[in-house]
């Protein structure tokens, strides 16, 4: 993830390339259509933001999400924490799936409340709020980080039990936290390159396994009051394996609950539209 200076040292580089640079827009011409372009600054990088000087914050604030002066970005993405404590809002087990969870929250959530209050006084009003990992007490593998399903997804059992409610109860807790600082959030998702294996966050999913978690996350932001909030899934490593993932989803009936198809490119481009009727 590229650190703030990084950032700064990329808008300065794109201004003066913009600078050299012709280009013709026809406005006549409909290819996609594009709601917008976003920044996240997970894992710590906005609590490392928030503690600059004042000129240098508010210079970078601006580079980012000034519409005369900066990039004019639109959306937020933020991580919803699955470690111990400082990072997740539930860092202890509640020793079973039905246990009454204790939630802590620090008003800050590594920096990334300041972040998007300040990025919403820009203007911007999409605030995707993604969990990289279930905590690690709900998962087969028992960590946070190295792969391992949620526990009661098709074909994934534990002997703790079925932790699928006790997940979503878990990201509407947080989605509530951000409703609370006068946050709302937009999008949620529960997946995080659920194709891709690594020792920090991480957690596996085919369409199966996402199929059978979806409605009851959609339920419960329901019977919570926040129907408005949009899901997500599922943010894969590139376009071939989220094609894969949204054909799978779409064959069992997600599109009723779901929002928007996610994903990211690292392991390749988008270069087909996603077979859906959803974005």
């Amino acid at each position: 993830m590229p650190t703030f200076s990084r950032v700064v040292a990329l808008a300065v580089n794109a201004g003066l390339a913009l600078a050299q640079t012709s280009v013709t827009v026809n406005v006549g011409s409909t290819l996609q259509q594009i709601d917008g372009f976003g920044v996240s600054q997970a894992f710590g990088r906005a609590s490392e933001f928030k503690a600059l000087a004042s000129t240098p914050r508010t210079k970078g604030l601006d580079y980012l999400f000034s519409t005369t002066t900066g990039a004019g970005l639109t959306i937020i993405r933020n991580r919803i924490g699955s470690g111990g404590s400082g990072d997740s809002i539930l860092p202890n087990s509640p020793g079973s799936p039905s246990g009454t969870p204790s939630y802590v929250w620090d008003g800050n959530d590594s920096g990334q409340v300041w972040f998007s209050q300040s990025a919403m006084s820009y203007g911007v009003k999409t605030i995707y709020a993604d969990a990289w990992s279930a905590p690690g007490f709900m998962k087969t593998n028992g960590n946070q980080g190295n792969g391992g399903w949620l526990c009661g997804v098709t074909g994934k059992t534990c002997s703790s039990g079925d932790w699928r409610q006790a997940y979503a109860n878990f990201l509407v807790q947080y989605v509530k936290y951000y409703q609370q600082a006068g946050i709302p959030v937009t999008h949620l998702g529960f997946l995080n390159e659920p194709d891709y294996v690594t020792s920090y966050s991480s957690m596996q999913s085919d369409a199966p396994e996402a199929a059978s978690f979806i409605p009851i996350l959609y339920n419960t932001l329901n019977s919570n009051g926040l129907s408005s909030v949009k899901i997500t899934c599922c943010d894969a490593t590139g376009w071939s394996a989220q094609k894969t993932l949204t054909s799978g989803l779409v064959s069992a009936g997600m599109e009723q609950y779901l929002g928007v198809f996610t994903s990211h490119m690292y392991s390749g481009d988008p270069n087909s539209p996603l077979s859906t009727k959803l974005k």
